[in-house]
């Protein structure tokens, strides 16, 4: 074994050496006297001259594969040729050569196959072994870190499971779903400012899902009343989502106004001259009232527009007044904008301009009529937002019982309004009520649901709380009912 080990390192040596210097022979010009593998005491004449280069070789017979010139006679080894004929065989140093270097990579792409499947790597030998399909490696390494992410979610285990989505994100930057989720649980994990550079970055290289990761994005920053980021989205989706115009339209008032950052109002204007007249209008208005020049955004609030370039425009016209407390004016609006209004809109404004002027009987009347529509998750939200605004046990009740006879199920789109509905009937006061909603969303979602607890009992103080953009949006909620909460509250930086 030892002699055959020997041979063998003296082959894989042997194929250059002696090759290279027998081209070194030929190109000095072949003469006997400088023949580098004969014995130089031999004659240099064909099978009469012995080979210096099987010297030390246990089995002289494998230096054949190096040169075959090499032949046995009854003298023993000697060389085929005469000493000038001697030369160099590269062709089967190049073919030995490639085929150890062959065997050699097939070894160790399957000691690298063996190492990631045993590391639970789901991927073919093809893809370890073909350099074109390296590439697949990449995603199965993605892969499997986000099936240790859904792994360790299932588990409760958020610390692992963003450690792993980090793993995903820097493998494939553009796996929307992970680097979404991975937002989101930063979110939880109070790490605000890292989600929100990671749905900058969303943004920024998953371009086709722009305008629906600023749409989450918009929800998360309202939740943590992050109003300046608010308002540098919504100024940018004004112009890049004209679909959902008037939500971003409706998201930059809100923040201006908790705020009252009037300037921020008077830059859209003079840098984006290109929005919609309607638009610029609209901004128009709320840059003046910001400023206190409501006796000169008064008569364009007030003005009648015969056929509105958008929906939105009547319901902003009658919303400011009430917020100004002009309620006999908005009262006009809405009724001169009766048919352009969605009619569960307009049965709201007018519940807003009663509830202020204390017509409790108008108020009951509204919404009883109100609850004869069939209630569908828009309207129970809208209702859920009213009823956060302006807390009533009676109102509830009969709100409660219509959402109780409509049965609808807990699921993934509708615990958000589960939630809500809780909120409402913590302030309401109606605490029966509030434990069985709380014990159907715990039966689903196989918690104890303390955070949502937590923010039943912030809402029910009086003053704001400063613990409260933190908690906020740890809770899904719809964005209507984010909107009467915070309102509830004053802004906090």
């Amino acid at each position: 074994m030892i002699g055959w080990l020997g041979d063998f390192f003296r082959f894989w040596w042997a194929l250059f050496y002696w090759n290279a210097r027998k081209t070194w022979f030929r190109m000095r010009g072949a003469h006997r006297d400088d023949c580098p593998c004969q014995t130089y005491a031999d004659s240099g004449h064909a099978l009469d001259s012995r080979c210096e280069a099987v010297t030390l070789w246990n089995q002289p017979a494998r230096f054949k594969r190096v040169c075959p010139l090499l032949v046995q006679t009854p003298q023993g080894w000697r060389c085929s040729v005469n000493a000038e004929s001697v030369r160099p065989f590269w062709g089967r140093a190049v073919l030995y050569g490639a085929a150890l270097g062959l065997l050699l990579y097939l070894a160790a792409t399957l000691l690298v196959f063996g190492v990631l499947r045993s590391a639970s790597y789901k991927t073919s030998y093809l893809n370890v072994a073909w350099p074109p399909r390296w590439n697949e490696l990449r995603k199965s390494q993605e892969n499997l870190y986000v099936a240790r992410a859904q792994q360790a979610l299932q588990a409760g285990n958020y610390q692992e499971a963003i450690l792993s989505l980090e793993m995903v994100t820097q493998l494939n930057p553009g796996n929307y779903p992970a680097g979404l989720t991975l937002a989101g649980l930063s979110q939880v994990a109070g790490q605000p400012y890292v989600a929100d550079h990671i749905y900058e970055r969303l943004m920024r290289d998953v371009p086709d899902q722009r305008r629906a990761t600023a749409q989450i994005w918009f929800r998360t920053l309202l939740a943590r009343g992050a109003y300046p980021r608010i308002q540098t989205l919504a100024t940018a989706m004004l112009s890049e989502d004209p679909a959902e115009r008037t939500v971003w339209l409706n998201a930059l008032f809100f923040a201006c106004r908790q705020t009252h950052d009037s300037a921020f109002l008077g830059t859209v204007l003079s840098q984006h001259p290109h929005l919609p007249v309607w638009c610029t209008e609209l901004i128009g208005i709320e840059h003046l009232l910001l400023q206190g020049h409501t006796d000169r955004a008064l008569p364009r609030l007030n003005r009648i527009y015969r056929r509105p370039a958008a929906a939105y425009i009547p319901y902003y016209q009658i919303d400011r007044l009430l917020r100004l407390g002009l309620h006999d004016q908005a009262n006009i609006l809405l009724q001169t904008y009766d048919r352009q209004l969605q009619p569960n809109e307009a049965a709201f404004l007018r519940l807003r301009s009663y509830q202020t002027k204390g017509w409790t009987s108008l108020v009951s009347a509204e919404f009883d009529s109100l609850l004869r529509y069939e209630l569908s998750p828009p309207l129970a939200t809208q209702f859920c937002a009213y009823l956060v605004s302006h807390p009533d046990p009676a109102l509830f009740a009969s709100f409660s019982a219509r959402f109780e006879t409509a049965g609808m199920p807990v699921n993934a789109d509708t615990v958000s309004l589960y939630h809500a509905v809780y909120l409402t009937a913590i302030l309401a006061g109606d605490v029966p009520r509030a434990d069985q909603l709380l014990a159907r969303i715990t039966q689903y979602t196989a918690s104890d649901a303390r955070v949502l607890r937590g923010l039943g009992e912030l809402l029910g103080k009086q003053a704001g709380d400063s613990r409260l953009p933190r908690i906020l949006p740890l809770v899904p909620l719809p964005t209507e009912v984010i909107y009467a909460i915070l309102e509830r509250s004053p802004a906090h930086p």
